[in-house]
């Protein structure tokens, strides 16, 4: 006896079919998508499998991070080049133009969509995160049946998973860009120490070698007293070198005794009230003394602002450092254009004129120029200091207003005198002066362009535009390479 098909029985195995291709569609793309961290690779596997499963030739995804002020298309399959410029657009504008607003998948209405393209059939829009909305569009399916509520059910939950995958990119890049920024902030602090270190070894052997010609010359002398002054002064150097040599093991991975520390701090403290009361004792009382002797060595005097006609004191400090670099061949020129005056005390002012002068010829070969000059920025008065030397690193660029960030190498300037080209120093003038901005309501900012011909922090420059290989002419080297600080002062520092 032959079994004659049952509708039901029919009905019900073609149900139990579209079920378990569903399941196996999302099993098979959640499998694929799992271990991967670029939001390319997850947008690329997912649309080629969505597009394979569901029996589509064509089909897009976007994504749009309101952060970044654009969209950007992230994957196209079988879509022709010139319906993608369209098709970019029309998606486009849904993200950016806040379309879709709320949390979760909305499946775009048929009446929403008579501007697509006529080869999309289904348009998805998704939200990713806060700032991170996508567009999914597919085409219709080859055999040319519709999508079923089924059919969307199933998207619905692909792009779930879609959404937990690009999450998940989205995390592992944050995560990356935070292990980056650490490791740099490592950096930096290696290159702060060890700049330290260096910097400690030069006064700490002419402090030593200075105290024993001292003694030397004070050993026919009679008295107890001036020994007690020399011990006290060759225990503060055997502290200092002591410091030296414990900053030199923070950079070997050498233990640090933090007791030993301590206890020194507070032979330094003994010390120090020891001298100020040997020298001050019996003339005031000492308290006084001591009080007006701190306030002379810290200079805590309150800094007033005085009138100050800016050219003229740009001129006149010019002229004050001239002397300071004139072994030096360079072009400096000031080209005075504004003639207002500003309020502001004339010990921050010199400051801030001799670091960025001192800063820019430091930074420029022999044979170079520097300009500084006053200029009008509306109500405002700008002062920029403009070298066309070597321009600084672009990773040291964050960095130069944190001090103690010198941009030379620490073994580079270990024999020169300031002013003198690559001369280097303890990195604390930047931070000096921005710190001086923030006080007297003044903004630092700059722009720098590093030297093409050095690319890295290893490549020195020979110190002298005639000696540079890769410059023919002075203005080779004028267009290569330079930084620019401006200050401006805004209109109520105006005198």
């Amino acid at each position: 006896m032959s079994e004659e098909s049952h509708p039901v029985t029919d009905q019900i195995e073609t149900e139990l079919s579209k079920k378990l291709f569903h399941l196996k569609t999302l099993y098979d793309v959640s499998r694929e998508l799992i271990g991967l961290d670029s939001i390319e690779a997850i947008a690329h596997v997912f649309l080629m499998m969505s597009t394979g499963n569901f029996g589509i030739l064509q089909g897009f995804m976007q994504l749009h991070d309101r952060r970044a002020g654009s969209a950007n298309t992230i994957e196209i399959v079988g879509i022709q080049d010139s319906e993608q410029k369209l098709l970019e657009q029309v998606a486009g504008r849904l993200l950016i133009k806040d379309a879709y607003q709320g949390d979760g998948i909305k499946i775009l209405e048929e009446r929403h969509r008579g501007f697509l393209p006529e080869f999309i059939d289904q348009m998805m829009i998704f939200e990713v995160s806060n700032s991170c909305t996508g567009v999914l569009g597919l085409g219709p399916k080859i055999m040319g049946d519709p999508f079923s509520d089924a059919d969307l059910d199933l998207l619905e939950t692909l792009v779930n998973n879609l959404i937990a995958a690009l999450k998940n990119a989205m995390a592992t890049e944050a995560l990356k860009d935070a292990y980056q920024e650490v490791s740099t902030l490592n950096r930096a602090k290696d290159k702060v120490i060890n700049h330290l270190s260096h910097e400690l070894k030069t006064p700490i052997a002419l402090l030593g070698g200075s105290l024993g010609l001292l003694k030397r010359a004070l050993a026919e002398v009679p008295g107890k007293k001036w020994k007690r002054i020399i011990v006290r002064a060759e225990r503060s150097l055997q502290r200092l070198s002591g410091l030296q040599q414990e900053a030199s093991d923070i950079m070997q991975i050498r233990s640090y005794d933090s007791g030993r520390m301590i206890c020194d701090l507070l032979d330094q403290c003994s010390d120090e009230l020891e001298t100020l009361i040997d020298h001050e004792a019996g003339e005031k009382p000492v308290a006084e003394r001591v009080r007006k002797r701190i306030d002379a060595i810290f200079d805590v005097q309150p800094a007033l602002p005085e009138e100050i006609a800016l050219d003229k004191y740009v001129t006149t400090t010019l002229e004050t450092i001239r002397s300071e670099y004139s072994h030096r061949k360079l072009d400096l020129r000031f080209a005075a254009n504004a003639l207002s005056k500003i309020s502001m005390p004339t010990t921050v002012i010199t400051k801030v004129i001799r670091g960025l002068v001192k800063n820019a010829i430091e930074n420029t070969p022999d044979g170079g120029k520097i300009k500084v000059s006053t200029t009008r920025k509306g109500d405002d008065i700008a002062l920029e200091v403009r070298d066309y030397g070597v321009g600084i690193l672009q990773d040291h660029q964050t960095r130069i207003f944190q001090g103690f960030f010198p941009t030379q190498r620490t073994d580079a300037y270990s024999s020169k005198r300031p002013f003198d080209f690559n001369a280097g120093g303890k990195g604390a003038d930047l931070l000096r002066m921005k710190i001086f901005s923030e006080r007297f309501g003044f903004s630092l900012d700059y722009t720098s362009e590093r030297c093409p011909h050095l690319p890295t922090s290893k490549d020195i420059c020979p110190g002298a535009v005639h000696l540079c290989n890769a410059c023919h002419t002075p203005e080779d080297c004028f267009n290569a390479g330079g930084s620019s600080f401006r200050i401006i002062f805004p209109s109520n520092s105006i005198a």
